[in-house]
């Protein structure tokens, strides 16, 4: 600063603004700066933000024109270090049917700072996993300053729970190693599952008999379980029925068939029940149906006719026999109490004392009319069996010779 004056200079105050500073060899109001003398400013400039600044020295004194000002211009400049943000710093992913992929969200990834961001390491914690965004650039190792990337995560649910898990992001800027929280929830598989028990066993039944039990069909599933078909297979299949009706049960629902077991012979039957319906990788599913057929704990009297008729026969004569077959159809031993006939029919033979279980014997019937025309009979059968005595009815039809006068052929009573 130059006194070009003929006076002495007399400054009263010397001021800065902005983020400029100065140091001066000028002296304040005293001592002046004589006519042609001079004094020096040295000006800082200290910038508190990255931006183009301006500011000023005010110079205040007794020459003309007071005050002057020195504009000053300047600009800040960052740091050359990177800086990070993550925009946001959380992901709900809500419900996911368990074993599918959810929508995929992003967050994203901006280089704050001057130099270049080294992302070392990026790794997303299970169940959720990361996959290439699809609006923007995926985030690689490197980020320019100033630049953004995304990271897009999927959330693939392996049960019905809860999950929490993150994203960690190792990196050269400051608070490395950012973090962004995951969470998400498994939902059921909305489909369709069945649950019946592997077998059903009947145990021994008594042969022309039934016994019954229910088949519950169960949809352990979230959607409704459609039964296209109940079919009952298998050697033995003859010996079961079912009934009811299940074509279409809700989740978590229950319906009930009524299988019937009814064995007609003796021995183990075995047979099964294929169901057909929707249910979520099983189209069709078996039920194995075990049963035994067993005989009666008492004795049953089985007798192979239920009535004989012996056409004409002639008065005083007998036919050949005609026979019928006694058999304990029962498990316990037959005791015969008595077997007669009555009217015109005669024992041929008989049957012993008593028959083991599943055993037989033939009694044997004979016609003896003992009148003309139409004979009627029984033969009776006493046992200890429940329903005894059993009777089977007996006809036959009697004729007699005779002859004409004169003739020399022979007729019956009977047209013959």
């Amino acid at each position: 600063l130059t006194n070009t004056g003929t006076a002495n200079l007399v400054i009263s105050s010397i001021t800065s603004s902005g983020d400029f500073a100065f140091t001066s060899t000028c002296a304040i109001l005293t001592p002046p700066i004589v006519p042609t003398g001079n004094c020096a400013f040295g000006i800082t400039f200290t910038p508190l933000t990255v931006a183009a600044l301006t500011g000023n020295v005010t110079i205040t004194s007794n020459a003309p024109g007071s005050p002057h000002v020195i504009s000053l211009t300047g600009t800040g400049a960052g740091v050359a270090v990177p800086g990070i943000t993550i925009t946001p710093t959380t992901l709900g992913f809500g419900g996911v049917i368990v074993g599918t992929n959810s929508s995929q969200q992003s967050v994203t990834v901006k280089n704050t700072g001057l130099a270049t961001l080294n992302l070392t390491s990026i790794t997303v914690g299970a169940p959720f996993s990361r996959v290439l965004p699809s609006l923007a650039p995926d985030c690689l190792t490197t980020l320019a300053p100033n630049a953004t990337c995304q990271i897009a995560v999927v959330f693939t649910p392996n049960a019905i729970n809860s999950f929490t898990s993150q994203i960690s992001i190792v990196h050269n800027a400051a608070g490395s190693p950012a973090l962004v929280a995951l969470t998400g929830a498994g939902t059921p598989i909305t489909v369709a599952q069945i649950s019946v028990p592997a077998s059903i066993a009947f145990g021994d039944q008594i042969i022309a008999s039934s016994g019954t039990q229910s088949l519950n069909i169960t949809n352990t599933g979230t959607a409704t379980l459609n039964v296209s078909a109940i079919t009952l297979t298998g050697t033995d299949a003859a010996s079961y029925t079912t009934a009811g009706t299940c074509t279409s049960i809700n989740a978590g629902a229950s319906c009930a068939i009524t299988i019937t077991f009814t064995p007609t012979t003796v021995g183990a039957k075995s047979a099964q029940i294929a169901i057909a319906s929707n249910a979520n990788g099983q189209p069709s599913v078996t039920v194995n149906l075990t049963g035994n057929g067993i005989l009666a704990p008492r004795p049953i009297v089985e007798l192979s006719v239920t009535a004989i008729g012996y056409g004409n026969n002639i008065f005083g004569g007998a036919t050949s026999s005609q026979n019928v077959t006694l058999r304990n159809g029962g498990g316990a031993s037959l005791l015969i109490q008595s077997i007669f006939t009555t009217g015109d029919f005669v024992l041929a033979n008989g049957c012993p004392a008593s028959l083991a279980s599943t055993a037989s014997c033939v009694i044997g019937i004979q016609f003896s009319p003992l009148g003309v025309g139409s004979r009627t009979g029984e033969l009776v059968v006493s046992t200890n069996a429940n329903d005894s005595p059993h009777r089977i009815p007996l006809s036959g039809t009697g004729c007699r010779w005779f002859s004409q006068v004169s003739s020399r052929f022979y007729l019956t009573s009977c047209s013959n």
